[in-house]
């Protein structure tokens, strides 16, 4: 797996964004981790594996975006392939993928 520490430009983003709309919290490797665990490598969104080198490599997405007032804090980050993370965007994760919010779907 590729560290999150080593891919220091999408942590300096990530970051950036948070300072700029005030969210508060931080998260960091270890959470990364933990949540790449907690999600069996899989993309939150779709379900599929993650991909950790390739083209379509796994992104931290906050699970309620930063411009909709979600926080930084690590309770607040998903992990998502590129192209769930590119079409979800700013929009709340119900808006995104109904389907995941069904009676009996559960959120990990």
């Amino acid at each position: 797996m590729t560290s999150y520490v080593t891919d220091d430009r999408r942590r300096r983003q990530n970051r950036s964004r948070a300072r700029k709309v005030k969210a508060k919290g931080v998260f960091d490797t270890a959470d990364i981790e933990a949540r790449i665990d907690k999600q069996d490598a899989c993309c939150h969104y779709c379900r599929q594996p993650l991909d950790f080198d390739g083209p379509n490599k796994w992104q931290v997405d906050h699970f309620i975006p930063l411009s909709r007032g979600g926080s930084n804090w690590a309770s607040n980050i998903v992990i998502s392939c590129r192209g769930c993370n590119k079409a979800k965007g700013d929009k709340m994760p119900w808006e995104f993928r109904p389907a995941l919010f069904e009676e009996g779907c559960g959120r990990d």
